[in-house]
């Protein structure tokens, strides 16, 4: 067994310990014309694993604006195998519902090893 399938069947046992069926919801900007449009599409579901970043310090920004206020939980992060396809870019948004809160990817780092994908992980955005 290379490297890269045992790295995947690592990731799969630690998801499987504590798995949360997710349905994306990506919203791409895709150039038109001048400008550009918003593509809606859906994509899952997918087994992945999200859990808080224990480096971190759990806390929630809390910022005022003329609509109101809004709050940021930054404290969450995932991990996927190397099948599900979830991105964070400038022209990409995914979000999904786990647990009955709603989540905005903030970062997402694909995970190779002599070419071949391994594994996703990243940050998650706690919203309202």
């Amino acid at each position: 067994m290379s490297f890269a399938d045992q790295r995947k069947a690592d990731v799969a046992a630690t998801i499987a310990a504590n798995p949360v069926q997710v349905t994306i919801s990506r919203k791409a900007k895709v150039p038109k014309g001048g400008g550009h449009k918003i593509e809606n599409t859906t994509l899952g579901p997918f087994s992945i694993r999200i859990f808080n970043q224990k480096s971190k310090q759990i806390a929630v920004n809390v910022s005022n604006t003329t609509a109101g206020v809004m709050q940021k939980d930054q404290s969450y992060a995932f991990l996927a195998g190397a099948e599900v396809d979830i991105r964070c870019t400038p022209s990409i948004t995914d979000e999904f519902t786990a647990y009955g809160q709603r989540f905005r990817v903030t970062d997402a780092i694909h995970r190779y090893f002599l070419g071949e994908l391994t594994s996703i992980d990243g940050s998650l955005e706690a919203i309202d």
